[in-house]
C-alpha cells in the first residue's frame, strides 16, 4: 500500500457516511458505525432489520476498472452458489458507486458469524472450510472475465517478478529461497491454475457453525489453485507435524468432494507455503515495514 493511500484514507470524512447510506442504498443513517481502515475503510449499516458493510476505497489503491472487474468476479461466485459475502446493489442499480474526490464505495449483506481465525483449534471445522473452498475454485474454472472492462487480473507470475528487486538487496536467506523457489516454480504444471481468492486466509472467512464463507476479495489473481489451500493452512504452521497433517487432510477431505485436483499438489504444500511467505515479506519490506515472524516461514520449509 502506497503513502498516497495512506494520506487519502485517513484524510476521508467519516461524516459524509450515514446521508451516503441513507441516499444510496436506503440504509438507516443512524446505524452507521466504523469498523476498520486497516485496508478499505469498512462501515457496517442496516436496512429493514438486516446488516451490511459498506466498503470505501479509492483509485490511489485500486483503479474504477480493477474494482469493477473484481465486483465481476464476486457478483458471478454469488450467482453460482459459492459461499460469499453477497455484493447488493445501490439504488441506482449499480454495485460499485463512485464518490467524489476519487472514492468509490460497495456495499455487502452481512455474513452470519465469525472470523475463522478464531476456530483453528476445531479440526471438524476444516472440512466444511476445505469444501467451501472448492465450491471457490470449481465455479472459477468456468469464470470468465468481462472482456469491456479494461483490466485483466494478474498472475503470481508477474507477482514474483515485481518483487526481484526487494529481494535483490535482502538478506542472503531471503535470495536463496527467492532462487530456489524461481526454479520450482519454473518446473510446475500448467494445469490445477485459475483464478483464486488471493488472499484465503483464517481472517477472511466467515464461520456460521456450518458454514466458511469467504469475504475480502481484493487480490483475485491467477495462480495453480494450490496456493489458496496453502494461504489457508500457513497460520498452523507452527504446529506439530501430526496436527498439521491432520487439519489438511479434513481440509482435503471436504475440498476433493467439490473440486478435483491431482492430490500431487500435496506433496506440494511446504513450497507453496514458503512461496507465499517470501511474497508476503517482499511486499512489506518494498513498504519499509518489519516482516516479523514470516522471515521464518520463508527460511525454514516444514511438511504438511
Amino acid at each position: 500500500m502506497s503513502a498516497e493511500w495512506f494520506r487519502v484514507r485517513d484524510s476521508f470524512d467519516h461524516s459524509r457516511v450515514p446521508q451516503l447510506v441513507q441516499r444510496r442504498w436506503h440504509g438507516d443513517p443512524a446505524s452507521v458505525r466504523f469498523i476498520s481502515s486497516a485496508y478499505n475503510i469498512v462501515f457496517r449499516f442496516e436496512r429493514d432489520g438486516r446488516g451490511y458493510y459498506l466498503r470505501i476505497c479509492h483509485v490511489v489503491l485500486h483503479s474504477l476498472a480493477k474494482a469493477r472487474q473484481v465486483m465481476h468476479f464476486l457478483r458471478y461466485l454469488a450467482e453460482q452458489g459459492v459461499p460469499v459475502g453477497e455484493p447488493v446493489p445501490a439504488a441506482s442499480g449499480e454495485f460499485l458507486e463512485v464518490l467524489a474526490d476519487g472514492y468509490f464505495a460497495s456495499a455487502q449483506s452481512e455474513a452470519p458469524g465469525e472470523k475463522l481465525s478464531g476456530y483453528l483449534h476445531d479440526a471438524t471445522i476444516f472440512e466444511a472450510w476445505g469444501n467451501s473452498l472448492g465450491k471457490l475454485h470449481a465455479a472459477s474454472r468456468q469464470y470468465r472475465a468481462d472482456t469491456n472492462i479494461p483490466y485483466q487480473f494478474p498472475t503470481v507470475q508477474t507477482f514474483w517478478r515485481n518483487i526481484a528487486p526487494a529481494i535483490s538487496t535482502a538478506s542472503v536467506d531471503l535470495r536463496r529461497a527467492y532462487a530456489e523457489l524461481t526454479d520450482w516454480m519454473r518446473g510446475l504444471p500448467p494445469h490445477d491454475y485459475g483464478l483464486i481468492h488471493g488472499d484465503h486466509r483464517p481472517g477472511n472467512v466467515i464461520w456460521d457453525g456450518m458454514t466458511a464463507r469467504a469475504i475480502d476479495f481484493d487480490e483475485p489473481n491467477y495462480h495453480w489453485y494450490a496456493a489458496d489451500i496453502s494461504r489457508a493452512l500457513l497460520e498452523l504452521w507452527d504446529r506439530a507435524l501430526e496436527e498439521r497433517q491432520a487439519r489438511r487432510r479434513a481440509f482435503m477431505r471436504g475440498y476433493l468432494r467439490e473440486h478435483r485436483i491431482d492430490e500431487w499438489w500435496i506433496e506440494e504444500l511446504p513450497f507453496f507455503v514458503q512461496h507465499r511467505a517470501l511474497l508476503m515479506v517482499a511486499w512489506t519490506l518494498q513498504e519499509g515495514g518489519n516482516p516479523g515472524r514470516a522471515l521464518e516461514w520463508v527460511v525454514k520449509r516444514v511438511g504438511w
